[in-house]
């Protein structure tokens, strides 16, 4: 009969106590990296730098119309790109250029279905059943 995953994730904990692995319950601990934090040069607010830097670019043109998005966050696209080379290390992003973006596949999706529906809608009249 096989193992239950219960017993299995049992079975490799005992072997990581026994091997000093980990923590006293043998389980494996995994330390995340603390989020980068940029604050802005103007008005000193601290925002996450992500991949995107959506939330800073936004803070740039709407609290400082005068400034530009580099003057506020000086060196944002260098951890910005230092963000997306280890997603791409990591094997995240095997297909960059050819994916389509979410409004781009809703806009696919409802074309396909008016295509759909106009066919449907256009094809050869039903057959009648019953008595001629």
């Amino acid at each position: 009969m096989p193992e239950s995953h219960k017993a299995e994730r049992r079975r490799v904990m005992k072997a990581n106590r026994e091997a000093g692995i980990g923590d006293e319950t043998g389980r494996i601990v995994r330390e995340k990296e603390p989020p980068k934090m940029m604050s802005c040069t103007t008005c000193k607010l601290e925002f996450r730098c992500t991949k995107t830097n959506t939330e800073l670019k936004k803070h740039a043109e709407g609290k400082h119309a005068k400034a530009n998005y580099e003057d506020c966050f000086p060196g944002a696209e260098a951890i910005r790109t230092a963000a997306l080379g280890n997603t791409e290390k990591e094997g995240k992003s095997d297909k960059k250029g050819t994916e389509l973006t979410k409004a781009q596949r809703k806009a696919k999706a409802a074309n396909n279905m008016d295509d759909l529906l106009s066919d449907g809608l256009s094809a050869a009249p039903k057959k009648k059943f019953g008595k001629k």
